[in-house]
């Protein structure tokens, strides 16, 4: 390391964050210090490790500890100073280096890390993922919706690894998937949960990821899902046709300002009840197309579908560490009695996240309008409830990605269904107006063309 000119160094650490965490009079790092790159060499060692890793086949770097510099400031121009050294080094490197901005910014949250770092799009937006302590779990969840309020409007808020075999795998996975954020697991190798991993990454490696950070909704913001004993934490995002909302239990635990670490306040708390409704997803309507008249299907991840009103709520109780996870679809009326919305690939948690185009093709002038203008007498029905015979009354043709079990709302089952051109066989349940046919594994690439006339 001496042709960097480091040198070692001691944090000076500020009595509020003491004050706070007592325990970092004790950190390592304040009572052996670390090896710190002379600023103006610091580009040098960037690029020297990141076209190693580069020449290995590494894709992309998560940089550690960022917001120690802010401890390292003395006798080099300031704290600031120092952060936008280290920065602009780091960003000209990867830029270099992982042409596809491949780098995670981690334990950075102070200002001079987030203002200094102009390339750097991911950013860590909690504590960590810690998995033998049960205590965080919780915490963390809420910690990252409420922190990316903030961290969102300029960085990709980050919710760090997590174990996909794990008591709490499938509450951190639910939350993954409403943060519109990248998804990584550190798992030890062979010890996987695939079919769990299934609910977040298709067969070729992409995920269905929302297209906003995860954030609070509107009546989450000002209460305290990890310790009032009453509220739920609902997270709400964004795809292009639906809108996705995550609701979590997370009371029980909270950091303690006696005691100075997280702690359970509650050992037995009680389940919760609440309710979600349709513009608990902020931008919804941007979803729909202009007639919208409010009404929803809401599909959740459980695996119930209800269409639900405008204005209407939808009971959700859910225990301790329990979540759900709601595709929330605007109706589109398509003709009298007759409405549709896509739901998605219903096995993934972002169900919507499938749905990539939609196009409504309403007849002029449907066979069913040309029946109600007979007599009942000629034995020619008003209101069909399935369409079997006549024309349609109008095509929706989707273009969907990934594979497995596509769902959709239709108030009427529909006359036929295609995939590509091929008739596809597909169930239909008349009482939730579910409607669900297979997609195979595509080619790379290649999205599933899905046509549904009813």
């Amino acid at each position: 390391m001496e042709h960097y000119d480091s040198t070692l160094k001691y944090p000076v650490l500020s009595p509020g964050i003491l004050s706070n965490d007592p325990e970092m009079h004790a950190d390592t790092l304040t009572i052996q210090g670390l090896g710190l790159v002379n600023p103006k060499k610091v580009f040098k060692f960037y690029n020297e490790l990141h076209s190693y890793l580069a020449a290995a086949g590494i894709d992309g770097v998560k940089v550690d500890v960022q917001s120690i510099l802010e401890t390292l400031g003395a006798g080099l121009g300031g704290r600031v100073a120092l952060t936008r050294a280290y920065h602009q080094a780091l960003d000209e490197s990867v830029a270099l280096n992982f042409p596809d901005n491949g780098c995670i910014a981690c334990m950075s949250l102070n200002t001079d890390a987030l203002y200094c770092s102009k390339q750097t799009a991911v950013a860590r937006a909690s504590d960590d993922f810690y998995p033998r302590d049960p205590v965080t779990h919780t915490i963390h969840i809420a910690a990252v919706a409420y922190n990316s309020i903030f961290l969102g409007e300029f960085m990709v808020p980050d919710w760090d690894m997590f174990h996909s075999l794990h008591p709490a795998a499938e509450y951190h996975a639910a939350a993954r998937a409403v943060g519109g954020c990248p998804v990584y697991v550190s798992d030890r190798p062979g010890m996987h949960n695939f079919n769990l991993l299934k609910k977040l990454v298709l067969p070729d490696g992409s995920v269905l990821r929302a297209r906003l950070p995860g954030r609070p909704t509107r009546d989450c913001l000002f209460v305290d899902p990890t310790r009032d004993g009453k509220s739920l934490l609902k997270i709400w995002n964004m795809n292009i046709y639906t809108g996705v909302l995550g609701v979590f239990n997370c009371q029980g635990a909270a950091w303690s300002n006696l005691h100075k670490k997280n702690v359970f306040h509650d050992t037995t708390p009680n389940a919760i009840s609440g309710s979600i409704h349709a513009d608990d997803v902020h931008l919804l309507a941007e979803a729909a197309e202009s007639d919208w008249n409010g009404d929803c299907a809401v599909y959740s991840h459980s695996g119930e579908l209800v269409r639900l009103p405008k204005n209407a709520a939808l009971p959700v109780k859910l225990k301790v560490m329990e979540h759900e996870v709601y595709t929330i679809s605007p109706i589109k009326n398509l003709a009298a009695g007759v409405s549709f919305a896509p739901i998605g690939l219903i096995d993934m948690f972002n169900a919507g996240g499938a749905v990539s185009a939609l196009v409504y093709e309403m007849q002029e002038e449907s066979m069913e309008a040309k029946f109600s203008e007979y007599p009942q007498t000629l034995g020619m029905a008003t209101m069909a409830t399935e369409n079997g015979g006549h024309l349609p009354a109008a095509t929706i043709k989707m273009a969907i990605r990934g594979c497995g079990w596509f769902g959709a709302y239709s108030s009427m089952k529909p006359r036929k269904c295609l995939v590509e051109t091929s008739p596809a066989d597909f169930s239909y349940d008349s009482a939730s107006g579910l409607l669900k046919l297979i997609l195979q594994k595509p080619d790379e690439g290649q999205l599933w063309n899905v046509t549904i006339e009813v």
